[in-house]
């Protein structure tokens, strides 16, 4: 199933707004025995403490970036949460993904539930301070859903893949329409960043100190940035930041506190980890494993309910939109303790 890239293929394919169906949707098998590591468990001896709170507990402790591992500590496929490009998960601790027809959330434990019946496939997603749940609809705009259920478009249009929410509370996006952001009050739509390279951006996430936003692409396997403003407005153009970054669909971009990111390429069917210098590596191979369970997408998981915060959570839509949980061993930028040798 392993895919090979080529200009004639990736200009028919362009237009998408998603990655290519070519995987169809419900494959392989996938049992425990796929992980990384020896048991598929995750113990106490992977987490980044003992407890499973974001607290000050947190603030108390070290993490030594020159320690952060260069492979996956481990992979397992959870029971009960559903996902198909995006992912999102709630103060509560419950995670919410799309089933193919319906908003599905479940914790951690597997216990699942829908949330919000009779809705399309959606792209990337993200909560809002309120509580909101905001999702780039498959077909273009945005979605905002209330924790009751209640829908509403906050705009339309937008015509993109990658989805996050800022520290200012806006929502940032990425695709076809560009670098843009979508005011949640108002619906209003800005240009974060000038994209006038070839490439389309499709995901991002920003450095730990936002000083910098990472940027994946759909074109030839660059990995760009951009500098910001204290307004996280961007100061230049997108330039490359790193090459050879799988074959170039970059499905998901997720940053840890050590500054290196976390990006899965569908052509290759393979997590890259790129470091803050910029180094490149495998960092998990789904190809060969099985390439129906590759990881369209990557959030680190918030501390809360038994989402570790030192592991990437990828939807699977080719296997009946199943979740994976892949350990990474570093803690997420959003940690709150102190890091050595980082960036």
């Amino acid at each position: 199933m392993r895919r090979v890239s080529s200009l004639l293929a990736l200009g028919l394919v362009l237009v998408l707004v998603g990655c290519p169906r070519g995987r169809g949707g419900g494959g392989g098998g996938g049992d425990d025995d796929d992980s990384a590591d020896d048991d598929d468990a995750v113990d106490d001896d992977d987490a980044v403490d003992d407890d499973d709170a974001v607290d000050d507990d947190d603030a108390g402790e070290t993490f030594d970036c020159a320690t952060a591992p260069t492979t996956a500590v481990s992979r397992t496929i959870l029971n009960g949460p559903r996902g198909y490009h995006g992912l999102a998960i709630d103060s509560a601790g419950l995670i919410v993904g799309s089933d193919g027809n319906s908003l599905v959330q479940s914790d951690y434990a597997g216990n699942a539930s829908v949330f919000v019946p009779g809705q399309p496939q959606f792209q990337q997603m993200e909560y809002l301070a309120s509580g909101d749940l905001v999702a780039n609809d498959d077909f273009g705009g945005i979605k905002r859903f209330t924790p009751q259920g209640g829908i509403s478009v906050l705009a339309q249009s937008v015509r993109a893949y990658g989805l996050r929410v800022g520290p200012d509370g806006m929502i940032y996006t990425t695709g076809a329409g560009g670098v843009q952001r979508v005011n949640p009050g108002t619906g209003g739509v800005e240009t974060v960043a000038n994209w006038d390279n070839w490439d389309e951006p499709h995901s991002f996430d920003w450095s730990p100190d936002y000083s910098r936003m990472y940027i994946g692409a759909i074109g030839g396997g660059d990995l760009y940035y951009v500098d910001l403003d204290i307004n996280l407005l961007a100061t230049t153009n997108p330039q490359v930041f790193a090459s050879g970054v799988g074959e170039g669909w970059h499905d998901g971009v997720a940053v840890d506190a050590c500054g290196s990111m976390y990006v899965p390429d569908y052509w290759s069917s393979r997590l890259y980890r790129v470091t803050a210098a910029g180094a490149v590596n495998v960092f998990y191979d789904w190809g060969a494993v099985d390439d129906w369970e590759y990881g369209h997408g990557a959030i680190f998981g918030t501390g809360v309910g038994g989402w570790r915060m030192d592991a990437i959570y990828a939807p699977m839509p080719y296997d009946n939109n199943r979740v994976q949980e892949v350990v990474v061993g570093v803690p997420s930028r959003f940690w709150s303790g102190t890091v050595v040798n980082g960036p």
